[in-house]
């Protein structure tokens, strides 16, 4: 499998009939926040969350689905300005978060209802889609990456992998040892697997992870060290 045409561009383009993922680009950092739909439910998921997300809610609202998740990849700043507005909008939403990470979220959101501590490995639906949460470490302690085997296999990576890089590592519980541990994890995915992530920092969109370990400079070190040592 390759790169599906609506995200093998080099700007995101919102929904498209029929498609389980819509990529939206929104922010001064180039944040990537995207939704899982299920049209035969029409359910919907949205990972990571950025402000000003009218634009997403009124695609929402015209294929008329049902926002009934939000998924946090973790809770930096710029990866959950959107949580308390669409909690505001929506309170029974249900909001998946990584243990570790709790601490970032707003007393808002940390207190909703419809809260959920993920552990590594669980699996949930959106609809009909099986959704499965893998703890992977090292941009931050609580980060989760999450996996749609069906009908296609797609890994949102948050900002643990980007296109030819990885996240940082320099933040108070960031880790190089954890980074590369979350790395080969990774790797054991499907090869055809498409991986979307985090922020649009390359020229394209999105990959493929047979791109990444023929081509990304963290997915070919053999060692913590030379993971520390890569610009």
């Amino acid at each position: 499998m390759d790169v599906p045409k609506h995200l093998s561009l080099d700007h995101a383009t919102g929904i498209h009939k029929n498609e389980t993922i819509a990529q939206y680009e929104l922010g001064s950092g180039k944040n990537f926040v995207y939704l899982i739909l299920d049209w035969a439910t029409k359910k919907a998921a949205m990972v990571d969350p950025q402000k000003d997300l009218d634009g997403m809610l009124a695609d929402l609202k015209k294929y008329d689905f049902e926002l009934t998740s939000i998924l946090l990849t973790h809770t930096h700043h710029d990866h959950i300005a959107g949580v308390v507005p669409l909690l505001k909008q929506f309170p029974d939403m249900i909001l998946r978060v990584g243990k570790d990470d709790l601490h970032r979220l707003p007393e808002f959101a940390a207190s909703a209802p419809g809260l959920k501590i993920l552990s590594n490995g669980e699996e949930f639906q959106i609809g009909q889609l099986k959704v499965s949460a893998h703890h992977t470490p090292g941009h931050s302690a609580g980060e989760f990456c999450y996996f749609l085997k069906s009908p296609s296999p797609y890994l949102f990576t948050g900002d643990t992998i980007f296109i030819r890089d990885c996240g940082r590592t320099d933040f108070s519980d960031g880790s190089n040892e954890e980074m590369f541990q979350s790395i080969q994890k990774i790797k054991a995915f499907p090869p055809e697997t498409v991986l979307l992530v985090g922020h649009h920092y390359a020229p394209e969109c999105s990959t493929t992870l047979a791109r990444e370990l023929e081509s990304s400079p963290p997915f070919r070190v053999k060692s913590v060290g030379e993971l520390a040592a890569l610009p």
